[in-house]
C-alpha cells in the first residue's frame, strides 16, 4: 500500500505538478484546496504526512500543523524563508529547492516519524515489505544509520 500524503494548496497551477511528482515517487496523494477540507480529511482518513504550500495563510498553516501534530502526522511546510519548525514533526522547506528537495525532506520526515525504541532502547526502524506484499511490517534487526541522523 502506498503512503498517503495530504497535499494542501490554494493555487491551481503548481499544486497539480507537485502532486504528480509525489505520485510518480510512489505516494498516494490526497489534494485539498482549503484548510477546512484538509481538516475534514485528517479526521476521516489516515495519512502518513501533510504538505502545506506557501500560498496557505499563516493562520491556517499553524492550525493544520497543530492538528497534524496532535494526530502524530508529520508536516512539510513549503516556506521560502525556511523557518524552523516548532517540533520534530514539522519541517520547513524552501520551494526553490525543487522536486528533489521536497521528496528528500518528505522521506526524512516520514522515516523520523516511524522510528521506535526497541526493547533494548536502541533506535530502530520499522521495515515495511515491498508494495504488493501482504506481509505485515516488522522491526529491523540491524541498527540504521538513518535513525541516528534523524535524531540529530
Amino acid at each position: 500500500m502506498q503512503p498517503a500524503i495530504l497535499s494542501i494548496a490554494r493555487e491551481t497551477l503548481a499544486s497539480p505538478i507537485r502532486n504528480a511528482v509525489l505520485a510518480r515517487a510512489g505516494y498516494s496523494v490526497i489534494p485539498a484546496f482549503s484548510a477546512a477540507s484538509a481538516l475534514k480529511i485528517l479526521h476521516q482518513r489516515h495519512v502518513c504526512a501533510i504538505i502545506i504550500a506557501h500560498c496557505v495563510p499563516d493562520h491556517d498553516c499553524r492550525l493544520l500543523c497543530t492538528e497534524a501534530h496532535r494526530r502524530g502526522v508529520p508536516s512539510v511546510v513549503l516556506d521560502p524563508y525556511e523557518q524552523v519548525g516548532s517540533d520534530r514533526h514539522e519541517l520547513h522547506v524552501s520551494p526553490l529547492e525543487g522536486p528533489q528537495g521536497l521528496l528528500d525532506a518528505l522521506a526524512s520526515l516520514i522515516v523520523r516519524n516511524r522510528e521506535c525504541a526497541s526493547w533494548d532502547n536502541t533506535a530502530r526502524l520499522w521495515e515495511c515489505p515491498p508494495r504488493g506484499s501482504r506481509k505485515p511490517c516488522a522491526r529491523s534487526t540491524k541498527k540504521s544509520s538513518l535513525a541516528r541522523v534523524a535524531r540529530a
